[in-house]
C-alpha cells in the first residue's frame, strides 16, 4: 500500500501556482454541475497531478461514490485520499481512515449495467479490463488509527468518534474502554453524535466504570436528538423499559419512529406492531400497514409474517386473504415450514388462491420434509388418496408414520383404517388396534369411537362391551355427534339386549341429531312419527325429517315424502311429497323410486308418465305384492 498511489498516478507535472489551481478549480465545478464528469475528472486530474491536494480530494470523492459513467473504485479513491492526506488535507485523512477500517474493493460495474448486458462472460471480461490495474485494499486497523490520529489533531473530531467506537467495540484491536471513554470525551463536546452515543453505551452499560443508567440515559438522548439511529433505538427501549427514565410508552414510541424513519428495518417493524396494538398512542392501522410494509420489502421475517397473519385474521380490517396468501406465499418460497403449510391449506379451500389442490399438495409435501407433522398428515392423505398427487400408497404410508410418531392423532386413526382394510398389504387387525389406543389415549374421539365399534363387534375375540360405553361416553362427552349415535344404538339394544335403556338411547340420539348428524336426525324423525303418535310429535318429526333430508340423506327425503302423501305433521301436499320422493329416487332409494313410480302412473301430484313410472317400479326391485302404502315408518 506505501506505493499504491504512485501506481495509479500519472508522473507528477510540475508544480501548479495558486491562480493556476483556482482556475482549474472552477473549470472542474463548472463541468461537474452540468454533469460533464469526465471534463471534470479531467480537470481534476491535472491539478492534483500538479499537486492541488483539493483537486485530489474532489478526484477520489468522484471515484468513491461514481457519477455518470464514472463507475464506484473505492480503491482508486484510497489512492488519491492517500495523495491528499500525506499533503495534510484533514477531510481526506478522516476518509482514508474508514477505507483502511472496512477495507476496499476496486469496484464492480453497475447493476443496471449488468442486468442490461446480453453476454455474462462479456460484461464479467469487462469489469476485469476496467478494474484489473486497481489492486484490492485489505482492512487496516493500524492505518486506520493512525490517518484517524492525523484528521483528530487537525480538529476533525468526527476522526475521535471512529476512534472512540474502534476502541469500544474491539474492531481490529483489543477493546480499551478507557482510550475510548477519552475519544468521546473530545468528540462529544463538538456534538458528534457517535462519539455522544459512545458514552452512552460506556455510561450505560458500565464498560470500565460504574453503570449510571440516568448519565448514560442523557448521552443516549443527546445522540438521539441529533439523528444516530443506534442511539433512537436505544432511547425507546430506556422509555419502554423504564430504566433510566421513567417508562413513557409515547416517547418510547417516537424514538422508535424516528429510527424507522433513518432506514432501520427492526424499528420499523417494531413501530408498525406497537401502531397495531396501541401501545404509545392511539391503534392507527394505516401506520402499522405502511411500516411493516417498508420492512416486509427489504426481506424480514417477522414483518413478512405480521403482515401475513395481519391480512388473514382481520379483526381491526375485515380480512384480505388474497393479501394473506401474497406474504404467505414470500415466507413459504423462503422455506418457512409454518407458511408452506398455509398455503397448502389456502390452495385446498381456495382461500386467497384459485383452488388447487395439486398446489396443495406441492405445498404439504415440501412442508413436511421440513418436519412438519399436520402437513405430513395432509400429505399421506393426498398420496393416498391421489387427490391432487399421483397416488403413491408408499409415501402415503411413510408420511402418516411420520405424522404419528410426532403425535398426530389423525395419523393413527388413518393408518388404523389402513391397516384394518388391508390397503397396503394384509389386513393386521392387531396393529390397528394398537394404533386406536394410542390416538385415544391421546384425547382423540374419533380414535375413541372406531375403537369402541371393534370392541363391540360380535365376531371379535376382543369384545368388551364395558369398555366400548366407556369409550363412546368419552368421545360423547368431547363433543362427538358419531359417538353419541353409536351411543343412542348402543342404549336401544342393538349390540346387547341387556344394554338397553330407552331413555338414555333417545337421549344420546338427540344430542346426535342437534350436533348435525343425518342419521341420528332421521332416527329421531322416526321415533316421533311411530304408533299413534299425537299430531305435535308428527310436527316435530316433519321437522327433524327435513333437517336430514336438507342436507341430502336419502332415506330422510323418502320419509318427508310419506307425510306429505299421508298428510301426518304437516299439509296434504302431493306435488310436495312428488319433489322429494325425486330427490330420494335419484340417490337410488328403492321405495322412493316406487313411491314416485306409482304417483307417476296414476298422475298423483304430477303429470302422468306412465312410461316413466313403470320403469321407476321396475328399476326400485319391489313388486306389488311387496307394495308399501307409503306408511311412515318405511324405510330402505
Amino acid at each position: 500500500m506505501k506505493r499504491l498511489a504512485h501506481k495509479l498516478l500519472q508522473p507528477v507535472l510540475p508544480w501548479i501556482d495558486g491562480p493556476g489551481k483556482n482556475w482549474l478549480r472552477a473549470r472542474a465545478q463548472r463541468a461537474f454541475e452540468r454533469r460533464r464528469f469526465h471534463t471534470a475528472l479531467s480537470l481534476w486530474q491535472r491539478g492534483a497531478s500538479g499537486g492541488d491536494v483539493d483537486s485530489a480530494f474532489r478526484l477520489a470523492d468522484v471515484y468513491q461514490n461514481g457519477f455518470g459513467a464514472v463507475y464506484p473504485n473505492h480503491a482508486r479513491a484510497a489512492a488519491w485520499y492517500k495523495f491528499a492526506a500525506e499533503r495534510g488535507h484533514a477531510e481526506s485523512q478522516l476518509r482514508l481512515g474508514r477505507i483502511f477500517l472496512h477495507g476496499a474493493s476496486a469496484g464492480r460495474l453497475s447493476e443496471k449495467w449488468q442486468r442490461t448486458a446480453r453476454d455474462e462472460q462479456m460484461a464479467s471480461a469487462t469489469a476485469e479490463v476496467i478494474f484489473a490495474a486497481t489492486p484490492t485494499i485489505e482492512r487496516d486497523t493500524t492505518q486506520a488509527l493512525f490517518w484517524l490520529d492525523k484528521a483528530g489533531r487537525q480538529g476533525m473530531n468526527e476522526a475521535w468518534a471512529l476512534m472512540g467506537m474502534i476502541y469500544l467495540d474491539g474492531f481490529g484491536v483489543g477493546k480499551d474502554f478507557a482510550r475510548a471513554l477519552e475519544y468521546f470525551r473530545i468528540a462529544a463536546d463538538d456534538d458528534q453524535a457517535s462519539a455522544q452515543f459512545g458514552l452512552g453505551e460506556i455510561y450505560y452499560r458500565g464498560l470500565g466504570v460504574e453503570p449510571n443508567l440516568e448519565l448514560g440515559a442523557d448521552w443516549y438522548q443527546k445522540a438521539a436528538d441529533l439523528g444516530h439511529r443506534r442511539a433512537q433505538l436505544a432511547m425507546a427501549s430506556i422509555y419502554h423499559s423504564g430504566k433510566g427514565r421513567e417508562i413513557d410508552p409515547e416517547r418510547a414510541a417516537a424514538y422508535l419512529r424516528l429510527a424507522a424513519d433513518a432506514g432501520d428495518v427492526d424499528a420499523a417493524y417494531n413501530y408498525g406492531r406497537i401502531r397495531l396494538s396501541g401501545e404509545g398512542g392511539p391503534v392507527d392501522v394505516d401506520q402499522a400497514e405502511t411500516y411493516l410494509r417498508r420492512a416486509a420489502k427489504t426481506g424480514h421475517i417477522p414483518a413478512i409474517k405480521a403482515l401475513a397473519v395481519f391480512y388473514s385474521q382481520g379483526g381491526l380490517i375485515p380480512p384480505d386473504l388474497r393479501e394473506a396468501a401474497n406474504w404467505y406465499r414470500v415466507l413459504a418460497e423462503s422455506g418457512d415450514a409454518q407458511a408452506q403449510f398455509t398455503m397448502g391449506r389456502f390452495s385446498a379451500e381456495g382461500l386467497g388462491v384459485p383452488l388447487s389442490l395439486g398446489e396443495a399438495g406441492r405445498w404439504f409435501v415440501k412442508a413436511a420434509e421440513q418436519g412438519h407433522a399436520i402437513a405430513a398428515y395432509n400429505a399421506g392423505i393426498f398420496l393416498g388418496s391421489g387427490t391432487g398427487l399421483p397416488q403413491d400408497i408408499d409415501a402415503a404410508m411413510r408420511w402418516l408414520e411420520f405424522a404419528a410418531r410426532e403425535g398426530v392423532p389423525e395419523a393413527k386413526v388413518k393408518l388404523a383404517e389402513i391397516h384394518m382394510k388391508g390397503t397396503s398389504g394384509s389386513p393386521d387387525l392387531g396393529r390397528a388396534m394398537n394404533l386406536l389406543r394410542e390416538a385415544s389415549e391421546a384425547g382423540d374421539r374419533t380414535a375413541k369411537t372406531q375403537l369402541a365399534l371393534l370392541y363391540l363387534s360380535p365376531d371379535r375375540a376382543q369384545r368388551d362391551l364395558d369398555l366400548a360405553e366407556k369409550l363412546l361416553l368419552d368421545a360423547a362427552a368431547s363433543g362427538s355427534p358419531e359417538a353419541s349415535l353409536h351411543l343412542g344404538h348402543f342404549y336401544s339394544g342393538q349390540f346387547d339386549r341387556a344394554s338397553a335403556r330407552p331413555d338414555q338411547a333417545v337421549r344420546y340420539y338427540l344430542a346426535a341429531a342437534e350436533s348435525g348428524n343425518v342419521v341420528a336426525q332421521h332416527i329421531v324423525g322416526a321415533l316421533l312419527s311411530s304408533g299413534s303418535a299425537a299430531d305435535a310429535q308428527l310436527a316435530q318429526a316433519a321437522q327433524w325429517f327435513r333437517r336430514a333430508a336438507d342436507a341430502g340423506f336419502p332415506p330422510a327425503q323418502f320419509q318427508l315424502g310419506v307425510l306429505y302423501c299421508t298428510a301426518r305433521g304437516v299439509e296434504k301436499n302431493l306435488e310436495e311429497a312428488v319433489r322429494w320422493y325425486e330427490q330420494a329416487a335419484a340417490n337410488q332409494h328403492e321405495m322412493a323410486m316406487y313411491n314416485l313410480g306409482v304417483m307417476l302412473m296414476k298422475g298423483m301430484g304430477v303429470e302422468p308418465d306412465p312410461e316413466r313410472g313403470a320403469r321407476l317400479i321396475k328399476e326400485s326391485g319391489i313388486t306389488p305384492q311387496s307394495e308399501n302404502k307409503a306408511t311412515p315408518a318405511a324405510s330402505g
